[in-house]
């Protein structure tokens, strides 16, 4: 169970190494590195169990792949000449040794190289021969069908839900804590948090904790106060802590859920700090311990019981998507299915839901479901027998590091996908293919952890893309002791916390996750071996990160800094880094998005293996002009500001890699400093560019007034035929600003050619009508902004046969009337209309936009009356109306069905 992640991970090292851009290194140790591929691949048919001899071949398989990365630096160094001295690693450590001739450096290296590899081939053989009489039939990868995630779960306790939203909405003015007990998995969070999303609104604040089984109270004191909004010192003392929270409270008629609570002492102490001002306000707990059920206070009691047989065989089929994938038609062969759900499950949702993931991977047919009803069959016989650990088992080995690798995330806390994509890619978690690019590997491997209901979208694009996306609670209960025990990171969580090389770091320390500051740092000698470094401390916005220098500066200068491949200090309050960030040669990812930093160190260009670097809301204005010449860069996302771009740019050749542009600035004196070197990123799929230009909009509140001067063609012709060479693009957002950043005129050539983009946000005003510039059928989401333009879009865009998302902001549109004709926006899902001032009349054929199901009205003060045909779509079920006359809600009240909420805003 342990071993097969981190070999996995050695597997796509040596992999790539042998196969892409560092083949001609590995040349000499190409049959060696072979035969260790061989071998580590054929562990999959061990059975792997949790033992002590586990452990120390896990030993072996980390000290393989220091070897690789070692030989892979050393060679860096050497191309690259670091002043006259050469890199020579032995082990897990590096000696820099002046001097040393190339020749002599490399043919110690592969020596070295050599004898390790035959090393821990000899060790797989002799643990596979250990292990040959346990063969595990589990480790079976089958071919999926379609990716699909539900985003409503199955609620199964539907009368207890009803019964706390009516408890929780009551005219009871006394504070009411309610406890919500049942064992693990059966769905207590689940529940909770689905009745805490419908009800926060109602409460004049709310909070949503989830527990760490190790927190003190002062620890879920600080917690709720975040929650809250409150800025609170780490080292106040629990009384000082007790005041602050009960004063906040005292004035409010609060909401309060708290999941995971596992003591009752902890509900005691909490107690005295919430104050009951007879204001109506709500607690409610979650817990598995019958203590902490029992809570003297509790006004309140639920026990969730397991499920019944129809029950649990109803919310298994939920989970596998339908009852037409369950290869079983007789009511025998159904009977058998409840059986083997009660007895495997216990009635648990998560149990289930595991389990109708792990079949919905293994196709259609009843002797492939057979097979795992066998296994099931002696596994359950077990008394240690655990279905979530059953399912786990079943994960390709591929897999199992990334899924491990979601634990460093808090329990139930959102993961934006862009993130979490990307740091796998850059920790070298993905199989590398030269037939597909990484990116779109990485999908598929969220893909099938989504399928196999180990990991749940918690948040949607309106095209229906995932944004966000978490793992269980109960897998990352079970999941995070064995990440730590296996050494894949450490979490650093108190900020007295010192580290040593002790049993927990028996493997060293590879990756420090860090949610508090690192004030007394850990022995350097433990980082000799470190990959990664994230931090989740964004606790204080107002005071600089200091320590972060520190700390950095500490492992750039340390030995075995050069393995550092992730540098992640997403929204940690302006960290300062060391001048000397550029010795980090094989960073691949450097997250500083929401760190506001206002500079990067010069060394930065150093960075030639840089795969992602995010600097989004920073107030970096200067990048080296290096940065065009790395060749590796996938991904820049920028801040969206001017950037000072040294001359030198125009002599770069561009990364050629590049997928991602996000947030660049140019203006005619940028544009012609990289001009041409934009014009090499032939690859992109996403990109974001604000044009400047000498033309200017000006939009009063009734009349639009456009002052045009005059506009160089030039550099925009040179742009128009850029973008159109970008055959790859899938998401493209062009603005157009003049010198004040006001709207001006947005020069684009046709977009026919365009033929994989789904995505368009088009800001500044298009002098031509909407069909001459050709929009793609493939679109997906279009969004236009201050567009001016004089002729109805409508009859044009609603020929897109899969548009789901449609935003006509404000000026997008300046004429009088709008028609949808007949049959027209068949896919259309989300139409938002704001600021569109001069129109009155929205008229919608019969037939039209009959997917329709959220429309947002905003600021259209004309708009005398929404179109009955519209109201009578059955899947139109949200209309959201801001800043619209009281005349216009009315009449719209009037006349909706009953399927359609309306919902006022006044901003």
């Amino acid at each position: 169970m342990a071993v097969e992640a981190v070999v996995s991970v050695v597997i796509h090292t040596l992999t790539n190494l042998l196969t892409f851009e560092e083949s001609k290194t590995f040349e000499a140790v190409r049959d060696e590195a072979l035969k260790v591929l061989k071998e580590l691949s054929r562990l999959n048919d061990a059975q792997q169990d949790q033992s002590n001899y586990e452990l120390q071949f896990l030993g072996n398989v980390y000290r393989m792949g220091d070897a690789v990365e070692s030989f892979s630096l050393s060679e860096t160094y050497l191309r690259r000449g670091f002043v006259k001295k050469r890199g020579l690693l032995t082990g897990n450590e590096f000696k820099l040794c002046r001097d040393v001739a190339h020749e002599l450096g490399y043919s110690v290296n592969i020596s070295r190289l050599k004898s390790e590899m035959n090393r821990i081939i000899k060790e797989v053989q002799i643990w596979k021969d250990g292990n040959h009489g346990n063969a595990s039939v589990q480790e079976q990868q089958q071919e999926s069908g379609a990716f699909y995630a539900p985003k409503n779960e199955y609620i199964i306790f539907k009368k207890d839900v009803n019964k706390l939203m009516m408890l929780l909405i009551s005219n009871r003015k006394v504070l009411q804590i309610i406890s919500v007990f049942g064992d693990v998995g059966i769905g207590k969070a689940a529940h909770v948090k689905a009745v805490y999303g419908k009800l926060k609104d109602k409460f004049q604040c709310s909070a949503l904790v989830v527990m760490d089984p190790n927190w003190s109270v002062s620890h879920l004191m600080m917690a709720i106060l975040q929650k809250v909004g409150l800025k609170v010192e780490e080292e106040l003392k629990d009384d000082v802590l007790r005041g602050k929270l009960h004063g906040f409270l005292k004035t409010k008629k609060y909401l309060i859920v708290i999941s995971d609570i596992n003591r009752r002492e902890l509900l005691e102490d909490l107690r005295r700090a919430l104050p009951d001002a007879y204001s109506g306000s709500r607690v409610v707990i979650t817990t598995s311990n019958k203590e902490a059920a029992s809570f003297a206070d509790a006004s309140n009691r639920y026990h969730l019981n397991y499920l019944e047989k129809e029950e649990g065989l109803n919310f298994f089929i939920s989970k596998t998507r339908g009852r037409e994938r369950i290869p079983f038609a007789s009511d025998q062969d159904m009977e058998y299915l409840k059986n083997i759900i009660v007895e495997s499950c216990h009635g648990t949702l998560v149990g289930i839901a595991l389990l109708a993931g792990l079949l919905s991977t293994k196709g259609e047919i009843y002797e492939e479901w057979s097979k795992v009803f066998k296994q099931l069959e002696v596994a359950t016989k077990s008394p240690s027998f655990d279905v979530l650990i059953f399912c786990y088992n079943d994960v390709p080995m591929h897999l199992k590091p990334c899924l491990l690798y979601l634990t460093l995330f808090r329990k139930e806390s959102e993961i934006p996908v862009r993130r979490l994509y990307r740091l796998w890619l850059a920790e070298g978690f993905v199989k590398p293919s030269r037939r597909t690019i990484p990116e779109d590997i990485v999908e598929e491997y969220l893909e099938e952890l989504v399928k196999r209901n180990m990991v749940e979208i918690t948040k949607w694009r309106s095209d229906e893309s995932i944004k966000k996306c978490r793992l269980i609670g109960a897998l990352h209960d079970i999941l995070l002791p064995v990440a730590l025990e296996i050494g894949l990171f450490h979490l650093h969580q108190k900020s007295d916390e010192h580290s040593s090389a002790t049993e927990e770091h028996r493997f060293g320390i590879r990756r420090v996750v860090e949610y508090t500051n690192i004030k007394n740092c850990f022995n350097i000698k433990d980082f000799k071996n470190i990959h990664s470094f994230i931090s989740f401390n964004g606790r204080k916005k107002d005071i600089p990160a200091e320590e972060m220098r520190t700390f950095l500066k500490s492992i750039t200068q340390g030995r075995g800094f050069g393995f550092l491949r992730v540098l992640d200090l997403e929204g940690v309050y302006r960290p300062r880094l060391p001048s000397n960030l550029g010795n980090l040669f094989h960073l691949r990812y450097l997250g500083l998005r929401w760190t506001f930093l206002d500079t990067l160190p010069s060394s930065l260009g150093g960075l030639l293996y840089l795969e992602t670097l995010d600097i989004k809301h920073t107030r970096i204005t200067t990048l080296p002009s290096s940065i065009w010449n790395m060749k590796h860069l996938h991904h820049l996302c920028l801040n969206g500001e001017r950037l000072d771009i040294s001359e030198q740019s125009a002599i770069h050749r561009g990364p050629s890699q590049l997928q991602t542009l996000w947030g660049l600035f140019v203006d005619e004196k940028i544009a012609r400093k990289i001009g041409s070197t934009l014009m090499r990123m032939t690859n992109l799929r996403k990109l974001d560019i604000t044009r400047q230009s000498s033309s200017t909009i000006t939009t009063t509140t009734a009349t639009t007034t456009t002052n045009t001067t005059s506009t160089t063609t030039t550099t925009y012709d040179l742009f128009g035929s850029w973008i159109l060479s970008l055959v790859s693009l899938q998401s493209l957002r062009l603005r157009s600003k003049d010198k004040m950043g006001q709207p001006s005129v947005l020069i684009i050539k046709p977009l026919s050619r365009l033929e994989n983009l789904s995505q368009l946000y088009l800001l500044g005003h298009l002098r031509e009508s909407l069909s001459w510039y050709q929009i793609p059928p493939g679109l997906n989401v279009l969004t236009l902004s201050v567009s001016r333009l004089g002729e109805d879009p409508m009859p044009t865009l609603s020929r897109l046969p899969i548009l789901m998302v449609l935003r006509l902001l404000a000026a997008s549109y300046v004429g009088e009337e709008m028609h949808c004709p007949k049959n027209g926006f068949p896919s259309l899902r989300v139409l938002k209309l704001w600021k569109l001032e001069e129109l009155k009349l929205l008229t919608v054929d019969e037939g039209a936009m009959q997917n329709l199901q959220t429309m947002e009205i905003r600021c259209c003060t004309n708009l005398k009356k929404l179109p009955l045909s519209l109201l009578s779509v059955e899947s139109f079920e949200n209309l959201i109306l801001t800043n619209m006359p009281k005349e216009f809600v009315s009449a719209a009240r009037s006349v909706t069905l009953k399927h359609t909420e309306i919902v006022e805003n006044d901003f």
